[in-house]
């Protein structure tokens, strides 16, 4: 059975978590600009730009329920998903992580951590949580961390998609909570256990609960969708730094909670009208997995530049306006030409192995896409 996908409100809310992502990148920037040309430090200390991955966790829990729920317990659907997906998901990622080791090798100055071994080079493309030299459970393209979590979500939801449907979620939804549980109470070795134990990975939960949602035909009006968003965005800043609550509450209540009541006023809310400013944002958040994976590429060349030619006299909150449009701009000619191409090929190649379910969207709806 097909359904329409309430896509442009969850692509608009892609492109904002994406820009989100991008502003805090861009903050990070504006301090080694303030260092290098004697200009006062911005900061914003009371809100936490990383609430953009949490959105983006929530909104892939989403999606894969509402795209997917006829799948259960049908044959071949778990490897069609996982086809699917890999076929979504890894092309470009491993072509930045490609880029980013040509930058190694011929300028390794620009990295921040350098690249240690070939085994950061295969845990990267394999998508396994592996300890760089600062520290971190990074891969070489550090903002691939999330892709971690998402790859090991698809594992684990294919597993899902072989069991009849109450079964299957009750598997999910159980199974992450055990394994939260178990990351809480038990050190447990290496790098990967802990990462893929962390409670970030209730996020996906919680948007497979506001899919379930929406698709019991559940909605909410203009009045009641912007005042659940409202409060999503102050629930948001009250649980962040202002009153260190980051530090103190488990990341999946701390930001993933205000992450789904936003989602959930995206999805049960009546269509936005197809003004300019939507249809530019949507088409942001078409580009919104380009946007979150070239955006350091953008960054790091563009702080470098504003430092040459600017030299200290413009306001640093410029230079953060500056990189989301430069950024944004760049990931839309990305998607255009790398990201889409790409990714068609593939399904070309793919189709006797795979053949997607047919979805339909709302008439004001571009095509639908499961992205990140």
């Amino acid at each position: 059975m097909s359904r329409p996908v309430p896509l442009q409100s969850i692509q608009i809310l892609r492109a904002l978590a994406a820009i989100l992502v991008v502003i805090g990148h861009a903050f990070h920037d504006s301090a080694y600009i303030a260092q290098h040309t004697s200009q006062p430090l911005i900061e914003m200390p009371y809100f936490e730009w990383g609430f953009g991955v949490d959105i983006f966790f929530v909104i892939s829990g989403f999606i894969m329920i509402y795209t997917t729920i006829d799948l259960f317990g049908q044959p071949g659907a778990a490897s069609t998903f996982l086809t699917r997906r890999l076929i979504r998901i890894a092309p470009l990622y491993w072509l930045m992580t490609a880029l980013l080791i040509l930058v190694a090798i011929f300028t390794p100055h620009y990295l921040n951590v350098p690249i240690e071994s070939w085994r950061s080079v295969v845990t990267s493309y394999m998508f396994i949580p592996d300890v760089r030299g600062n520290g971190e459970a990074r891969p070489i393209l550090a903002s691939g961390w999330t892709l971690n979590y998402e790859m090991f979500f698809y594992a684990i939801f294919a597993c899902s998609l072989t069991l009849p449907l109450r079964r299957g979620l009750l598997w999910i939804v159980g199974f992450f909570i055990f394994l939260s549980v178990a990351g809480f109470m038990t050190a447990l070795p290496g790098a990967a256990l802990p990462f893929w134990t962390d409670s970030i990975i209730l996020e996906f939960v919680l948007g497979i609960l506001v899919g379930l949602l929406c698709l019991s035909k559940r909605s909410l009006s203009v009045r009641s969708a912007s005042l659940l968003a409202a409060a999503a965005v102050l629930l948001a800043i009250a649980l962040g730094p202002i009153w260190s609550c980051n530090q103190i509450l488990p990341r999946f209540i701390q930001a993933g909670v205000p992450a789904a009541l936003l989602v959930a006023a995206a999805a049960l809310g009546p269509a936005l009208p197809s003004t300019s400013f939507v249809m530019c944002l949507a088409a942001v958040g078409d580009a919104s997995y380009s946007l979150y994976l070239t955006h350091p590429f953008v960054l790091r060349p563009l702080r470098n530049i504003w430092i040459w030619l600017d030299g200290g006299s413009l306001p640093l909150s410029l230079y953060v306006i500056v990189c989301i449009f430069v950024a944004a701009a760049a990931a839309i000619v990305c998607c255009w030409l790398i990201e889409r191409p790409l990714t068609a090929t593939l399904q070309r190649m793919t189709r006797n192995l795979v053949r997607p379910r047919k979805e339909t969207v709302a008439p004001h709806a571009a095509t639908a896409r499961a992205d990140v």
